[in-house]
């Protein structure tokens, strides 16, 4: 009986801890370029789970550098800790291995940055940026930040690639406007998509930031599957319509180059 009754204690510690982990990744997923920082109440919201609980959570996470507090605005933001462990993956992907090089030659051709990114739920993940010699704009492309795929080049060339049912998903969930020319009707969505499909590429002008234009490739794997972008984000007075067709090129090219060289490494 005795021993029964530790077994049910141990499994309902076994439990909480479980139950305590998944909530301090959840929390760790909620912040976005969108939502850099966010308060104890916020969280709490956004989570469904007690501001008590949520400050343990914060608490512990922050000892081991995961979470950082604004002693200003006394609200909460990933710390160093992710960076590291950003490093560290990135390090280990032979698909990044694969693309530094290139990213760095192109980024030194065309003086403009590119970004390294994947696809994750329904956001877009940058795992690293190359700046160029000209102006980039770090708070919209920090490493590590996630932006929505319907709105940017990156995420429309990542869901013009996946299954009709992630694409209804995200469709379904609603598509968020963040600026006037951000599509947010399924029909024109799908439509978009197939554009993106038959084209190779995608060119997104001022949907997720007004002013700011990107372009972004594919790249693939030895099976054809999409398992990465390149993209190049610049404000829209230097990426035009008249040197569009051009960066295109740059960009479709570093992709083929990228989605050789890693093949090769498999």
């Amino acid at each position: 009986m005795c021993m029964m009754k530790e077994e049910m204690t141990m499994k309902s510690t076994e439990d909480e801890r479980l139950s305590s982990v998944q909530n301090a990744i959840r929390l760790l997923n909620v912040f976005s370029v969108e939502e850099a920082e966010l308060g104890i109440s916020e969280l709490s919201d956004k989570l469904g789970i007690a501001k008590s609980t949520v400050h343990r959570l914060v608490t512990t996470l922050a000892s081991e550098g995961f979470i950082a507090k604004d002693k200003n605005t006394n609200q909460y933001r990933l710390g160093i800790s992710i960076l590291a462990l950003s490093n560290v993956l990135t390090s280990t992907m032979p698909v990044h291995q694969a693309a530094l090089p290139v990213l760095h030659e192109l980024g030194k051709k065309t003086k403009e940055s590119f970004l390294f990114g994947i696809f994750r739920g329904d956001e877009v993940i940058f795992l690293n940026r190359i700046v160029g010699g000209l102006d980039f704009i770090p708070a919209l492309s920090e490493i590590g930040s996630r932006v929505p795929a319907h709105c940017t080049s990156s995420g429309q060339v990542f869901l013009a690639y996946q299954p009709k049912e992630v694409v209804d998903r995200i469709i379904n969930k609603g598509l968020k406007r963040y600026t006037k020319t951000t599509i947010t009707e399924a029909h024109l969505m799908h439509a978009l998509l197939r554009k993106v499909r038959e084209q190779g590429y995608a060119v997104s002008i001022g949907e997720l930031h007004e002013g700011i234009t990107s372009i972004a490739a594919p790249i693939r794997n030895a099976k054809g599957q999409v398992v990465a972008t390149v993209s190049m984000p610049g404000p829209a007075q230097r990426i035009t319509p008249d040197n569009i067709p051009l960066l295109t090129k740059h960009v479709l090219q570093a992709a083929k180059e990228i989605s050789l060289r890693y093949q090769q490494l498999k």
